[in-house]
């Protein structure tokens, strides 16, 4: 294999992983298994969301926090967002990942769905991730999330959760 092959052959394969990275933190949110969603982070990652895409009066954060640093306290912080979320779906799209090395930056537009109480709602954003990669593992070394939108949806999934479609229409 020549040095360019390798080189290419290697950005390919951290692309994959940081796609899996990714897929890994999307999934263990929905499937509440918050705590551990955080262990694919490194001890000093950075947790953000940034408050310039977010509606005036709207938390910015899981907890209400802006910036949260260290695995632990990201841990502690999706802990306390799956209390108050009962149910969450979250769909990615635009994906883009260039990777330099060691490192890598993701961006994708997110659309949630989410359940707070009895109240469905929807959130919007954009991601934009830093990754490394560290004695062969790449983890999340800071994510940003950057909200567009979070607004209810009155009857929702929350109140009607399956809907018979008319007759007319099946």
């Amino acid at each position: 294999m020549t040095a360019d092959l390798a080189v290419r052959v290697g950005r390919i394969e951290a692309r994959d992983a940081v796609r899996r990275l990714k897929a890994a933190y999307m999934q263990g949110l929905d499937d509440r298994r918050r705590g551990a969603v955080a262990d694919l982070f490194w001890e000093d990652a950075v947790w953000e969301a940034l408050p310039d895409r977010v509606p005036e009066g709207v938390p910015a954060a899981p907890g209400g926090a802006g910036r949260i640093v260290g695995r632990a306290a990201i841990a502690a912080s999706f802990e306390d967002a799956a209390a108050r979320m009962g149910f969450t779906a979250h769909f990615l799209t635009n994906e883009d990942v260039t990777v330099d090395g060691d490192r890598a930056v993701g961006r994708w537009k997110l659309l949630q769905t989410c359940t707070a109480g009895d109240t469905a709602f929807w959130q919007a954003g954009v991601y934009v991730d830093d990754f490394e990669c560290r004695d062969g593992e790449w983890r999340f070394a800071h994510l940003r999330l950057a909200l567009d939108f979070r607004t209810p949806y009155p009857d929702g999934w929350a109140a009607t959760r399956m809907w018979d479609l008319p007759e007319r229409v099946r």
